[in-house]
């Protein structure tokens, strides 16, 4: 009998060592295949209270992977974007280390796809009460250039989902994951965060809201080189969507920036390293909000101008001389101040005495 049970564990120990660790929802942990799909226990039927399961979708060096949600009925909560109770977690990366794409739930739908740089850690999670079907979920991968295809695993999709559509532009950020940012809420970081990231790298990402709405960016950890004129490490932010819009300001430093916020529908973010002196980087988020519950909406452009702030932060701030204005407080003719006229009068008289004196 004893070896009977011997022979079944190493059966079970194989059969793991060759299929991977279970998710916690049925069905492998580890994905690792070019496409595939899983879902939350019991789909279609309600999940089991206090469950926690995870995924990690593995395509391999160098693979760019499209996640989409084909249905999501997961218990949410009273205010719209928040998912309190159940929710399904997706986070950039091999782990819950990683930077976090967004908790989703019924009162927080995810968007129509997620396009990841590498590894994608998916968490799934459920309290004690008020279960719900759970959702379903698929994924594609390809190699750069070449564009992942939209995947469907036939999951019914309630209406309150975005419909599936095909990613029809990617561009890599040059630190990992997209350069192209959309939708109410996203984040991103430097590359290796929250590691120390590579000596002279650059980086960008363009985020871009629905018309009417604007920007709101958040640093969430932030360590860039110090200096004083933030000329070897920084990451510098633009009102608009490159390096021709106004620039909102240089940061380096250990200290968060304070919020920013867009005065259109548009922000240009790059990283730039040296060759010296790395540090951990920064981890940041961003959010689409309508412009008239923002109080600290921006009033005037912004050109370079570096700041030391007495928390160690730099940044460059200074707003852009207004002609108009200048040219109207100007006086008439291109006369010059009354000190000025005083002054060459003077010279004037003191020139006459002089030559009568002589």
């Amino acid at each position: 009998m004893a070896s009977v049970i011997f022979l079944l564990w190493c059966l079970l120990a194989s059969f793991e060592a060759a299929y991977g660790a279970d998710s916690g929802c049925g069905g492998p942990r580890e994905l690792t295949a070019d496409s595939g799909t899983f879902s939350s226990a019991n789909y279609p039927s309600p999940y089991p209270a206090n469950l926690t399961c995870e995924w990690l979708i593995s395509p391999g060096p160098g693979k760019v992977t499209m996640l989409q949600f084909t249905a999501i009925q997961i218990e949410g909560g009273f205010r719209p974007g928040e998912c309190p109770y159940d929710s399904v977690t997706v986070y950039d990366g091999g782990d819950a280390s990683g930077p976090s794409r967004g908790a989703y739930c019924m009162t927080n739908v995810p968007p129509p796809d997620l396009v990841f740089f590498g590894d994608v850690f998916v968490v799934f999670t459920s309290d004690d009460r008020n279960a719900m079907p759970g959702f379903s979920a698929c994924y594609s991968t390809s190699t750069p250039p070449s564009l992942p295809t939209p995947c469907d695993n036939g999951g019914p999709q309630p209406p309150t989902l975005p419909p599936l559509r095909p990613v029809t532009a990617w561009v890599e950020s040059g630190c990992g994951g997209p350069r192209d940012l959309s939708g109410p809420s996203g984040s991103f970081s430097s590359l290796q965060h929250p590691t120390t990231y590579p000596h002279s790298h650059h980086c960008e990402w363009l985020i871009t809201v629905d018309p009417g709405m604007v920007v709101t960016l958040t640093f969430d950890a932030f360590d860039v080189e110090h200096h004083d004129t933030c000329s070897r490490d920084s990451v510098l932010v633009y009102d608009g969507p490159n390096t021709s819009s106004g620039l909102i300001g240089e940061y380096c430093g250990n200290v968060p920036p304070r919020r920013i916020v867009s005065s259109g529908e548009q922000l240009y973010i790059i990283f730039n390293t040296d060759n010296a002196n790395a540090s951990t980087g920064f981890s940041a988020s961003f959010l689409s909000a309508d412009p008239s519950q923002v109080t600290d909406l921006p009033t005037t452009a912004t050109s370079r101008s570096h700041v030391t702030t007495a928390d160690g932060s730099h940044l460059t701030q200074r707003p852009m001389t207004d002609r108009t204005t200048e040219e109207s407080t100007r006086p008439a003719g291109g006369a010059r101040s009354s000190f000025q006229a005083t002054h060459i009068a003077w010279m004037l008289v003191m020139g006459i005495v002089w030559m009568f004196l002589w």
